[in-house]
């Protein structure tokens, strides 16, 4: 059974923590406002001590130069998920654990090392197979996060995508909506801020009984992205109730026509 004590999960209510507590789950991680996007965010001052915080947007130069102005709220928390480049710049002297945050550019041991020499730790990518996230796991000179359970992120656009497209079909305004594409089985997620919107598979992969097959001493985290299930849901999969797919772990992802023709 995977090790609970290496759980980490994004918070999106406050009154999440102390349920959490109960099932074992001690590590948090809040998106913070103005800074992060696809996931409940939260102001600085309503996040604990010691927490891990995400800061998941692609920077312009107004937002580069406002994360300077709150960098020294920032030494209180224990680490910093992050995933624009420029964000190692300003906070790499900050005194706290940054953990590289990638959703497709972790996937081979050059770019995961070259990182680990610079950073506390990277996730790693979730389109990749369970031979090529083993090979990355044992080599990695520190040990990394996996993301075991989520939604995968599709796209991110710093466009409101829902937004235009509801004003263009005279709809209503939403923030979250569920795209289904006409003439396949694919069903999509998106969520959409000020900043951008954020495009997810509508289905969940599980990693976790993979998980449970790794070296536990190389995985700093194992990483819940949760968007919209409850906290027994979250108990009962992570104790190994059969749920979500199976993700890239038995699918080579298709880089060019010719692989694909091949399969």
């Amino acid at each position: 059974m995977m090790n609970k004590s290496k759980l980490l999960i994004n918070i999106n209510n406050l009154n999440e923590i102390s349920e959490y507590e109960k099932i074992g789950i001690t590590n948090f991680l809040f998106a913070i406002k103005d800074f992060s996007i696809g996931y409940n965010t939260f102001a600085l001052n309503e996040i604990p001590d010691n927490s891990y915080i995400l800061i998941n947007r692609v920077m312009d130069t107004k937002t580069i130069e406002e994360l300077k102005t709150i960098k020294d709220e920032l030494k209180r928390f224990k680490g910093i998920f992050f995933e624009d480049l420029g964000v190692y710049n300003i906070l790499r002297d900050l005194g706290v654990e940054l953990i590289w945050f990638q959703n497709h550019f972790t996937i081979n041991k050059e770019s995961v090392n070259f990182w680990l020499n610079r950073v506390d730790s990277v996730l790693l990518g979730n389109e990749i197979t369970s031979g090529e996230i083993e090979e990355l796991v044992n080599t990695a000179s520190k040990p990394v996060v996996l993301n075991v359970l989520a939604k995968n992120q599709i796209m991110y656009s710093r466009r409101t995508l829902l937004t235009n497209f509801n004003k263009y079909q005279n709809l209503g305004e939403y923030n979250d909506m569920t795209l289904d594409v006409h003439g396949t089985k694919d069903i999509f997620f998106a969520r959409e801020n000020e900043f951008g919107t954020i495009i997810y598979n509508n289905e969940y992969f599980n990693y976790i009984e993979f998980a449970s097959t790794l070296d536990d001493s190389k995985i700093k985290f194992y990483l819940v992205m949760n968007l919209d299930l409850s906290i027994d849901q979250i108990d009962k999969i992570i104790n190994g109730e059969p749920f979500g797919n199976d993700g890239f772990l038995n699918k080579k992802t298709v880089y060019k026509m010719s692989e694909y023709n091949d399969r």
